[in-house]
């Protein structure tokens, strides 16, 4: 495994739905080590099955809820000088609290912003929704965990068709370039050469190195 030069180093792996990010993120926590992984998603996780939500503006609050706790985790890891990577589709909306943050604590940022063909990438999220493996409250407005309901409404989130996808992609505009940005192009999964990723990662972690 190779370690930062830099401890005070975040790597933010973002992207559009089914651009590959928690595999790409999974094979960075593989190659550094002690990077720290903050996931939002699973707070949000964690905050359904507690809490549960009746309707759209109930999930809204706990999913505002949820951000401020994952902030909260970040700033204890900067504080503490932890190397940590973070791994959600973040967009524009989440760019300001990022940038605020590394530069309160002074860290070295890179982004690692995954994208591909639009119509490929719609493909593969409309699978991995239909394909039982994501937390049921990502595709639902009204959950909770001790229940079981078959008339659950959709949520915004589970993507109903490709041009409502394609207006998402525009709106949100995944590529928020903190820091050093790497952009790799998931079109193909086969065509991905991680090794470039890991050594161009490598390259900018030194101690000299601070993008903000």
């Amino acid at each position: 495994m190779r370690a930062f030069g830099n401890p005070k180093t975040m790597i933010i792996v973002t992207g559009g739905p089914g651009t590959g990010k928690s595999y790409g993120a999974a094979k960075i926590e593989e190659e550094f080590e002690g990077l720290k992984k903050l996931s939002y998603d699973e707070i949000k996780e964690k905050n359904w099955d507690i809490f549960g939500f009746d309707n759209k503006e109930q999930k809204e609050a706990l999913n505002k809820f949820g951000l401020e706790e994952f902030y909260l985790y970040v700033q204890k890891s900067m504080r503490n000088t932890e190397s940590i990577l973070l791994e959600y589709p973040f967009y524009q909306y989440h760019r300001p609290r990022l940038f605020e943050l590394a530069k309160e604590y002074g860290y070295n940022v890179i982004t690692v912003y995954m994208y591909g063909d639009p119509k490929v990438v719609y493909e593969r999220s409309v699978c991995r929704d239909k394909g039982g493996k994501r937390h049921p409250g990502h595709l639902t407005e009204c959950y909770h965990k001790e229940e079981v309901r078959e008339d659950e409404p959709a949520a915004e989130d589970a993507i109903p068709d490709y041009e409502a996808f394609l207006k998402w992609l525009k709106e949100r505009n995944y590529d928020i370039r903190l820091g050093y940005t790497i952009a790799v192009n998931v079109t193909d999964f086969s065509k991905i050469n991680y090794g470039r990723i890991m050594d161009e990662i490598a390259a900018h972690t030194g101690p000299e190195d601070c993008f903000l």
